[in-house]
């Protein structure tokens, strides 16, 4: 297991770190806002939500018209995260980051409200998606972890989320 002080100079230590920090950006961050989501947003009321929102009306592409469509029978899976950002910022769901949404700047540690937690998951999650490095020592792998958790618990108490996510975060 990574810890904070170890350097993590194995190479397949470091490419198991990169995996799994892969895997905690593309199945567990978005299923805390698929979670959020279904409480905030409950998929039978999404599409008449989306078509009185006029950004949305005018904005969303074709294929995330049909993506929306298919919430009501599939639920929030088949929606990916940028869809999901949008759909929670436009349709005003959580209260907005302290920065706002988008900011040039990261939220900082002490910003701890529900919307710096949504942007903390877009960020990261695209951090490590677009990143061309696949090497992940321990430390950074243990910093990206703490952040994770930190929001999973965040989300576990304040949105009343099932805690199916913390836990999963918790197992890798």
């Amino acid at each position: 297991m990574a810890t904070a002080g170890s350097t993590g100079n194995n190479t397949g230590e470091i490419m198991t770190n990169y995996a799994r920090l892969g895997h905690a950006a593309q199945h567990e961050l978005p299923n805390l806002l698929r979670e959020l989501l279904v409480i905030k947003e409950p998929p039978h009321l999404l599409d008449g939500h989306v078509h009185a929102n006029k950004y949305l009306l005018r904005n969303l592409r074709s294929h995330e018209w049909a993506i929306i469509k298919s919430v009501q029978t599939h639920l929030y899976n088949n929606v990916d995260v940028p869809l999901m950002y949008k759909i929670i910022r436009n349709l005003n769901l959580v209260p907005r980051p302290t920065r706002g949404w988008d900011s040039q700047i990261d939220p900082m540690a002490s910003e701890i409200t529900i919307g710096d937690d949504i942007e903390r998951i877009r960020r990261s999650r695209n951090e490590i998606v677009h990143r061309g490095n696949t090497k992940v020592d321990n430390l950074e792998f243990a910093n990206y972890f703490l952040i994770f958790k930190g929001i999973a618990h965040k989300c576990v108490l304040d949105c009343t989320t099932p805690a199916t996510t913390h836990q999963s975060l918790g197992m890798l």
